[in-house]
């Protein structure tokens, strides 16, 4: 009797990796940050920190937090190189299950999935995506996933697909499905449940990235500087004083720090809302998704107000589309389904 093998979901963003599988029933998901740099690093020397030193080629990789050295995965060649197959292995390690042979469903932004003349797959892309993740990458004193089958889908659409599903919708209703990642900003509509992807847009100038970028150079200012991972966190906790004098060093710059980002994430949301008008003037229902969605959200509900609570921020945005994938391709489905685990800044694996 053939053993089925196990098949996770992979949104692998360029800031996040979003992994999902269903486990006796129950579906889980982990968010994995992306803090990559070169080299190895030494063993640690607390008992039970993890060391994660990979090597693809010749080229040694280690898994580091915070270091500034850090390399960037914020452009869209990310999609085919080692850091994304990097990426991609370290993420089904935090799972926490035994290594074993899987079949993995991964994603591609809008732009690189469809040709945007015609709507229809880029057939060299899908498949420069699955090859590279086919890739042989080793770890030092440890095994990894063997990655037997890769599945390319686009990301963004498939995301909001349990909200439309038998919801009052017409065949006439159009949805536009709005995803800010780290690097691109993606676009689409969607006719009925489903039935069709009516147009499709991309940007891989626009994303969370904007926000990130300058976040970094102001911490640079403040002597605090800091890894991609660190000022994606003090983005999202910039509320939390005790987190944000914790990665600030000269603390008499947290004002200017703190308005620097406020200013960004405004910047970020005017460019949302204004490419989403001029792409889709009048849809009938607005769903966000994406780690962006939370910086976003305020500014599409002006741009649409009209829609009232038809625009829709789906739960938990950021993991939504690897949830989906993953209950698209299950044949069990899920009994239930577990709070996301994020696998944060000061956490110690």
């Amino acid at each position: 009797m053939t053993q089925t093998r196990m098949k996770f979901a992979i949104d692998d963003g360029s800031t996040n990796v979003k992994i999902s599988w269903i486990e006796n029933g129950v579906l889980k998901t982990v968010v994995s940050p992306n803090s990559f740099r070169k080299d190895w690093k030494s063993a640690a020397l607390l008992r039970g920190q993890k060391v994660f030193n990979y090597t693809i080629g010749t080229t040694k990789y280690t898994y580091d937090a915070t270091s500034d050295k850090a390399l960037s995965t914020t452009h869209i060649d990310y999609q085919y190189d080692d850091l994304n197959l990097l990426a991609v292995h370290h993420a089904l390690l935090q799972s926490g299950l035994e290594p074993c042979e899987v079949d993995i469903v991964v994603t591609l932004p809008i732009t690189q999935f469809y040709n945007p003349d015609d709507c229809q797959r880029n057939e060299d892309r899908i498949e420069a995506k699955r090859r590279n993740l086919m890739r042989d990458i080793t770890l030092n004193k440890g095994e990894l996933f063997k990655i037997v089958g890769v599945e390319v889908m686009p990301e963004s659409l498939p995301a909001a697909l349990s909200h439309l599903l038998g919801s009052e919708t017409s065949e006439f209703t159009k949805s536009l499905v709005i995803d800010c990642g780290g690097t691109t900003l993606d676009m689409g509509i969607i006719v009925g449940e489903f039935d069709d992807v009516s147009a499709i847009y991309g940007n891989n100038e626009i994303g969370v990235a904007m926000v990130t970028d300058a976040t970094r150079k102001a911490l640079a200012a403040a002597d605090s500087d800091s890894s991609y991972l660190v000022a994606n966190e003090l983005i999202k906790r910039r509320d939390d004083m005790a987190f944000v004098k914790s990665v600030i060093n000269d603390e008499s710059r947290i004002g200017d720090i703190l308005q620097r980002i406020e200013t960004k994430i405004t910047e970020l949301g005017d460019q949302v809302a204004y490419e989403a008008k001029k792409f889709a003037k009048n849809p009938n229902r607005v769903y966000l998704v994406g780690g962006g969605a939370p910086l976003i959200e305020a500014a599409v509900r002006a741009a649409y107000a009209t829609l009232g609570d038809r625009v829709v921020t789906i739960e938990k945005p950021q993991s939504a589309l690897s949830r989906e994938i993953c209950l698209f391709h299950s044949e069990s489905g899920a009994q239930a389904v577990e709070e996301p685990v994020l696998l944060e800044v000061e956490e110690n694996e």
